[in-house]
């Protein structure tokens, strides 16, 4: 017996260690992912979204490229209902929100001075 019976301190202090050691080669793992994600956002989020919003786009292109048909575990079949459809829109909202704003806004103002100015400037029959 080379190894004698740890104490429960020694356990603890043991525990520690290995978690400490499994808590950095996590990190390290989530820095990568997290920098391959920002220096790719463009790109996934547009193959994201041409993905949900043009599922057979992949299968047709195979189709035309081979002449023909592609096998059925090549391509996942996908189906998108327009719950899905709803679900993408929903999440784009807020963007579309801060994009019309400003032309609603600039819109508005301009319709508001030009209904000052004629009231303003009307001729009096």
């Amino acid at each position: 017996m080379d190894n004698p019976q740890q104490t429960p301190l020694e356990k603890l202090i043991s525990e520690r260690r290995r978690i400490q050691q499994e808590c950095m080669v996590q990190e390290q793992k989530l820095n990568a992912d997290f920098s391959y994600i920002q220096e790719n956002a463009g790109t996934l989020l547009l193959s994201g979204l041409s993905t949900l919003l043009l599922p057979n786009t992949k299968a047709k292109s195979k189709e035309t490229e081979n002449s023909q048909p592609a096998q059925v575990s090549d391509v996942p079949s996908m189906s998108l209902g327009l719950a899905d459809y709803l679900s993408v829109a929903q999440g784009l909202l807020p963007v579309a929100w801060e994009v019309a704003r400003p032309l609603l806004t600039a819109w508005g103002i301009q319709k508001v001075q030009a209904w000052i100015i004629k009231k303003l400037f009307k001729k009096k029959k």
